[in-house]
């Protein structure tokens, strides 16, 4: 296959599915001789901050001069995002190549009369032979949904488990209640493997203590109550936690402050591997970690910004960081979700910062028609308008907000790309900067 014909195939595997088990991801790694043998991989779940989290310990690992694979998803502007060594996308050679490799262990297990591999987990089998063929040092590595049934957790020896803030998602495949929720996600810990985890909910810090216990593992538990606030502006903010009396982040958002102090316990730890991860490094990391679309500004006057809020938790982490630091303006909301979402609520959330909000269907087989959401919210918001598209939507409120309003679009990363090129479009058409 050629990258076109690789993308193709890619498709046609998206077409039939999520399907959670191990089964498949364990005979076709078989197939391809156990390319994750013998990989550094450090482990991420959770319901939010997994992305922020990883890109986090990129940014500190690669500033100590280590070779680092990162497995994330989802990807906002390019198909190979989702693999990357040191910042630097897989290439399109590599994806031909080791997809058809893997399209042949896959007819393989067709004839032999196995299912047929989920497109994640065909992607996470790519992730795992680029990796070992490129020689890292570590693996940061996403779960996708959940953790105990989730293709990434076919690795055995991690040199660390991270799990990140849990809240209810996904419930029809991981479960309705959060103890259930966290049993999954609780999944990739693993007997005398180290873990760091973060903040919980009590009904969920439960599960995982248990789970930790059967594993003979004591956790390293992030406090989020020592993390004490210092200064916050457009570059960044300026925080301390623990033995560390000032952190600086360029990540906005408050609740990045809580996701980078999960990367410094997890960081410490790794401290006691690599004497290159300094206490300078880990500061310098900190500071020039960059992930898009987690309150992203993308224009100003009026200020647009971008948010992969797309859960309760999500949207309640978005509502602070609003109303600490734009108390008294205008703000506009953009929403666009996904059908399995609980949108209802993600609109009552947000309905506490804005009076007004534009609804439109993400471009993806799981977006939700603009005309349900719009009914769903109704009954929080002022005024509910309806939008074809993102693009759509952000050029109607662009031309009815004033240049001291505030505009935020949320509720999927499948949607920021269209949203940041129409704000784009706009500046160039008005002469903005």
């Amino acid at each position: 296959m050629n990258y076109e014909e690789a993308l193709q195939y890619i498709n046609q595997l998206n077409s039939k599915g999520i399907a959670l088990g191990l089964e498949r991801m364990e005979a076709l790694l078989e197939r391809l001789d156990n390319p994750q043998k013998g990989q550094r991989f450090i482990h991420v779940a959770g319901t939010n901050g997994k992305g922020s989290v990883c890109a986090f310990l990129d940014s500190a690992l690669r500033e100590a001069g280590l070779r680092v694979g990162r497995y994330i998803s989802p990807t906002l502007y390019d198909y190979r995002e989702r693999i990357q060594i040191n910042g630097q996308y897989i290439s399109k050679q590599a994806v031909a190549s080791l997809l058809t490799k893997i399209q042949q262990a896959c007819v393989q297990m067709e004839r032999q009369g196995l299912d047929t591999p989920t497109v994640f987990e065909v992607e996470t089998a790519l992730a795992f032979l680029y990796f070992a063929q490129q020689r890292c040092d570590y693996v940061l590595l996403e779960v996708g949904m959940g953790g105990r049934l989730d293709s990434t957790n076919v690795i055995t020896q991690p040199v660390l488990s991270v799990i990140t803030p849990i809240s209810l998602d996904h419930t029809r495949m991981l479960g309705d209640h959060l103890a259930a929720i966290a049993a999954e996600k609780g999944g990739i810990l693993k007997p005398y493997c180290p873990a760091v985890i973060g903040p919980q909910q009590p009904e969920a810090q439960a599960v995982l203590a248990e789970r930790c216990q059967q594993c003979g593992i004591t956790p390293l538990l992030v406090d989020g109550s020592q993390i004490q606030k210092q200064h916050w502006d457009w570059q960044g903010q300026r925080f301390s936690y623990g033995r560390w009396p000032q952190l600086t982040i360029g990540l906005l958002g408050d609740y990045q402050q809580i996701n980078a102090a999960i990367a410094i316990e997890a960081l410490q730890l790794l401290q006691k591997k690599e004497s290159a991860l300094t206490d300078g490094a880990i500061q310098a990391g900190l500071v020039k970690t960059r992930w898009p679309g987690r309150f992203e500004i993308i224009g100003q006057a009026p200020l647009f910004v971008v948010d992969g809020a797309h859960n309760p938790a999500g949207a309640q982490a978005l509502a602070q960081t609003l109303q600490a630091h734009f108390a008294g303006k205008r703000i506009w909301l953009l929403l666009g979700v996904f059908r399995d979402k609980d949108y209802s609520q993600i609109g009552a959330i947000l309905s506490g910062c804005s009076q007004t909000v534009f609804c439109f269907q993400p471009q993806h087989e799981r977006g939700l028609e603009a005309e349900l959401l719009a009914a769903a919210v109704a009954p929080y918001f002022q005024q509910v308008q309806v939008a074809e598209s993102a693009e759509q939507a952000a050029q109607q409120v662009l031309q009815r907000a004033d240049r001291e309003d505030v505009i935020v679009s949320c509720g999927s990363l499948s949607t920021i790309h269209a949203v940041q090129q129409a704000v784009r479009q706009w500046e160039v058409q008005h002469g903005e900067n």
